[in-house]
């Protein structure tokens, strides 16, 4: 069962900033290289008849200008069949290239033409976003439980004080340390063209990437609980606040899935104006769960007795691993004829590869007692093609906002959008082509019109 639930000098071999690129002299956050080397993995019976393991090699289709593969000479179709000595493999690559310090030689055995060579360059650091002539792009870090995270905070070059958009990203740990004005809206630059429109009106923005991923210390990621990242979005909502281009009293947070949950937390101690969610949950964990397990179900075609039959096991899981604690393991143990469900919610005793903590600590939240503290302006936006949320969640924060401060609150379904912005007719189409769709900006224009009548009536 799979639950969907909230990525240059010759010389030094370092990027040279681009113009409005600013580094900060304050960020001792070292940067990550990069190998710059687009790749698919080798098929088995390509692998077999050059007698690597199952999932050895990765077939090299392009290089980005000025990288690490491109100065080592790498070309389109050379098969990969180590890195630095150890086999290539696609999993866990990412992790491993971001352990090499930059500036030190990498070493590429590849068979080009059916016959084995060795390519070398010292390892390069990932490209910056270079900002445009509306805005520069800052990289800076902050502190949380020790460990330096990554911010990436766009100025306009207009001069002044100016509104911000905090953005905190949904559960997934993927990397949102790429160029905003060339993102497109699919899974590798998801939400930068929202974040590209905002900082191209005048608006100072904020990315923070997670523990573990791109230059960010800590992780791994899929440890963390949930308390423990929370602070990585107050540290950084203190970062933003306090920053020489921002009108502190005009800060907005656009919190997109878990972002949502993230979002009213750190509203609740360190006040904005305006908080704006996509695609969040409101309830208890466990409810939103219950109604996850049995509608994708529906969504994906299956039967009412059978999506019936199979919420009833689940819900004895999930009830037995979040509101009582047990592991897997001891689920199974128990109750052994529950084993085929646990094994599909919870391979390797993980639930979306998460550590059971964190879904714990979410499940333990009372929503509503931080909405009602946050004193801030809300929108709640769901699309109407999003299989993963639900309208009750959203129209239960406009109502917890408006029962407080009447009139704060407001909720919408946005048409022909699903839970990445993409733009589909029904759920059925975006479950069907989910991750696969082209970028709707329907909300990105609901959101700024939002923000803009806020912005335009006194405080």
């Amino acid at each position: 069962m799979t639950i969907t639930a909230f990525s240059l000098s010759i010389l030094l071999n370092v990027a040279i900033p681009a113009a409005n690129t600013l580094v900060n002299p304050q960020d001792t956050l070292a940067r990550r290289g990069s190998l710059g080397v687009a790749f698919s993995p080798l098929p088995a019976d390509k692998a077999k008849a050059l007698k690597l393991e199952a999932g050895v090699g990765l077939i090299a289709s392009s290089t980005i200008p000025g990288l690490t593969g491109e100065k080592a000479g790498i070309k389109a179709g050379d098969i990969i069949v180590t890195i630095n000595g150890k086999p290539a493999k696609a999993q866990g690559l990412s992790l491993y290239v971001r352990e090499l310090a930059v500036g030190k030689p990498v070493s590429f055995g590849v068979v080009r033409d059916d016959k084995p060579t060795e390519l070398k360059a010292d390892l390069v650091e990932k490209l910056r976003d270079p900002g445009n002539a509306n805005y520069k792009v800052e990289y800076s870090h902050i502190v949380s439980h020790g460990k330096k995270m990554r911010t990436i905070i766009t100025t306009p070059t207009k001069a002044g004080k100016h509104p911000a958009l905090f953005f905190i990203q949904g559960f997934s740990p993927v990397s949102y340390d790429f160029t905003l004005a060339t993102s497109k809206g699919d899974v590798t630059t998801l939400d930068g063209p929202i974040l590209h429109d905002f900082a191209n009106q005048n608006f100072v923005t904020m990315r923070v990437e997670k523990p573990g991923v791109g230059d960010s210390e800590g992780g791994p990621f899929n440890d963390m609980d949930y308390t423990t990242e929370l602070d990585i979005y107050r540290q950084a909502l203190k970062q933003l606040k306090a920053h020489p281009s921002v009108v502190e009293s005009n800060v907005f947070i656009f919190g997109h899935s878990m972002g949502g949950a993230f979002g009213p937390m750190v509203a609740a101690e360190n006040k904005v104006r305006g908080i704006c969610v996509y695609g969040t949950a409101s309830r208890t964990w466990f409810e939103y769960l219950l109604d996850t397990l049995r509608y994708q179900g529906l969504v994906a075609g299956d039967t009412f007795e059978n999506t019936d039959e199979s919420v009833r096991q689940s819900a004895k899981v999930v009830s037995l691993a979040f509101l009582f604690d047990n592991s897997a393991e001891q689920i199974k143990k128990m109750h052994p004829e529950l084993t085929p469900y646990v094994d599909g919610l919870f391979p390797n005793g993980r639930f979306n590869e998460k550590a059971l903590i964190f879904w714990r600590q979410l499940n333990q939240i009372n929503f509503p007692s931080y909405w009602v503290k946050t004193d801030a302006h809300v929108l709640a936006v769901r699309g109407a093609s999003d299989f993963v949320t639900y309208n009750a969640d959203h129209k239960l924060i406009a109502d917890v906002i408006n029962k407080v401060t009447p009139g704060k609150g407001s909720w919408l379904e946005l048409p022909a959008s699903d839970h990445l912005f993409h733009e589909f007719k029904t759920e059925q189409d975006s479950m069907r082509g989910f991750q696969r769709g082209q970028f709707n900006p329907a909300f990105t224009k609901v959101m700024m019109d939002w923000i803009n009548g806020i912005l335009s009536k006194p405080q």
